[in-house]
């Protein structure tokens, strides 16, 4: 059995605290009635008072205050199956906040396009939970899972290249640090994943299979160009040619079944990506059934309005003997 309030069975402490006030009740009544009255006319003030249902009518009062206290706890047993429908989906961005980030081949730059993009997919969101992590060589949950979109888009506006946690790019390590976001197992998400596609690691695909089997469909959204453009480390002073890796963030959408869109300063493709999400995943979100606790709570109601109704229907009184009467 379970308790949903068991906090309340405390008030059943006051059951004793009940039966000496009624005790006490009884001794002050004769102690007042000895000051207008022999103690003698008490006996036939008395004569037809019944001390033995008196006291069974207080009996009953008090197994029905404690039945009224257990229902008020909630009892709870056996299960019920109950169908739970989802509003929303759960959906993190991977942010890439690497030094190639910095690359203007896309105005004003690809990290600052980026959070642009993002945010204004936040934007058209309304009962979704959000979470942001950021990766570099490392990767960090700057937002667990919430339903505050404005939080959201106040470490949207946080990131930066300086905030990475390690200098290089490793996308396996981000979608480990989403998989932990999520709640390995926990049931469908979505990610997006927004980056150049530059990665270290090999690990990337094979990460991405482990999140597809929790159920967690990854979208890519490619920024920069296949041209590229020179950026220079302000540590070292060297200078690379960073290009958009569209096909490596292709084939980490498709292992999961989701898919590639390529970020553009018009912003085309966040009704696409949304449209996208929400055919896919809505349908296989939408409900859930979970087994429940039945409220019992009602029996113990019943069975204390059972003993009040025992109560009322009892006199006080002693049963009168026949022929007692003249």
């Amino acid at each position: 059995m379970n308790l949903y309030s068991p906090y309340i069975l405390l008030i059943l402490c006051l059951i004793p605290l009940l039966i000496w006030l009624i005790t006490r009740s009884g001794k002050r009544f004769k102690s007042r009635f000895s000051q207008f009255a022999e103690p003698a006319f008490m006996q036939i003030y008395l004569r037809q008072h019944s001390p033995f249902y008196s006291s069974l009518k207080l009996f009953l009062l008090v197994i029905a205050f404690a039945f009224i206290v257990l229902a008020l706890a909630r009892p709870q047993w056996d299960f019920k199956e109950h169908d739970i429908s989802s509003q929303g989906l759960d959906i993190i961005f991977v942010i890439d906040v690497s030094l190639s980030m910095k690359a203007t081949d896309i105005q004003p730059d690809r990290l600052t396009r980026s959070i642009l993009q993002v945010s204004a997919f936040v934007d058209q969101l309304k009962t979704d939970r959000l979470g942001v992590i950021s990766f570099a060589g490392a990767a960090t949950i700057e937002c667990p899972l919430t339903e505050d979109h404005e939080a959201v888009k106040m470490v949207l506006s946080s990131l930066s290249t300086d905030s990475a946690a390690r200098a290089g790019t490793e996308i396996g390590r981000a979608l480990d640090a989403a998989r932990i976001a999520f709640g390995a197992g926990s049931g469908p998400g979505v990610l997006v994943l927004i980056s150049d596609g530059e990665d270290l690691s090999s690990a990337s695909i094979a990460k991405a299979r482990d999140l597809a089997g929790d159920r967690v469909r990854i979208y890519t959204m490619g920024v920069g160009s296949e041209e590229g453009a020179i950026i220079r480390n302000p540590y070292t002073g060297e200078e690379r040619l960073s290009k958009l890796d569209a096909a490596n963030l292709q084939r980490i959408a498709q292992v999961s079944g989701g898919e590639f869109f390529r970020i553009t300063p018009s912003a085309a493709e966040i009704k696409l990506l949304l449209s996208r999400i929400y055919q896919s995943e809505k349908s296989q979100n939408s409900a859930r059934t979970v087994n429940l606790y039945k409220e019992q709570y009602h029996l113990f109601a019943i069975a204390a309005l059972i003993f009040i109704l025992l109560e009322s229907l009892i006199l006080p009184l002693k049963r009168q003997k026949e022929g007692s009467k003249k």
